[in-house]
């Protein structure tokens, strides 16, 4: 794609009027058909940011949206793709395929927690950022925050992190507490 086409997508979707959101499903629907690659994912990546749902489902497609980016070589971008979208919105905001594109992306880079710390250095508020999505009811997202949970505890040499995936997953699996009591407020608005 040339410079001026990529300008044009990036001016619809810095935009949700009315016409940009129908240019943007649009695109959406005919870029559905490209296959994800090295070449096209940041399209991919734009338009699951961009969170409209229709757009959003075209470009997910019959794909399964944990999943989607799994074929990527795990990088340092496609990291910060998941955690800045992950961030940007609240937990009730992000439609719930883009939630499980960027949670599919950290589950798969840091299964091997070491490797993707190499890669991309959490932060702490990373990590509350991703679990803030537990609120969101879904098991599917669960299952991923928890298993990516579990292997950020395996860390060797990073007590804080280890502490506080393990204090995230006790008031997730703990009826007397609650994970709005482990993180902090500020993430959660």
């Amino acid at each position: 794609m040339d410079t001026s086409g990529f300008q044009l997508i990036e001016s619809m979707l810095s935009s949700h009027t009315t016409e940009a959101e129908a240019a943007v499903l649009a695109f959406s629907r005919h870029f559905a058909s490209y296959s994800l690659n090295s070449d096209t994912a940041t399209v991919f990546q734009k338009i699951i940011k961009y969170n409209n749902p229709a757009a959003m489902d075209a470009i997910i497609k019959n794909r399964n949206p944990g999943s989607i980016f799994t074929t990527l070589t795990p990088s340092r971008s496609l990291i910060l793709f998941a955690i800045t979208t992950l961030t940007e919105y609240r937990f009730k905001e992000l439609y719930e395929p883009g939630i499980l594109a960027c949670l599919g992306v950290l589950q798969n880079i840091y299964k091997n927690p070491g490797y993707g710390m190499n890669i991309y250095p959490l932060s702490v508020a990373d990590l509350y950022h991703v679990a803030k999505y537990l609120k969101v009811e879904n098991e599917e997202i669960e299952l991923l925050i928890i298993s990516f949970l579990e292997n950020l505890n395996m860390l060797s040499g990073n007590d804080n992190f280890s502490t506080i995936s393990r204090n995230i997953l006790d008031a997730h699996y703990d009826n007397s507490k609650k994970v709005e009591n482990v993180i902090p407020s500020s993430i959660l608005s």
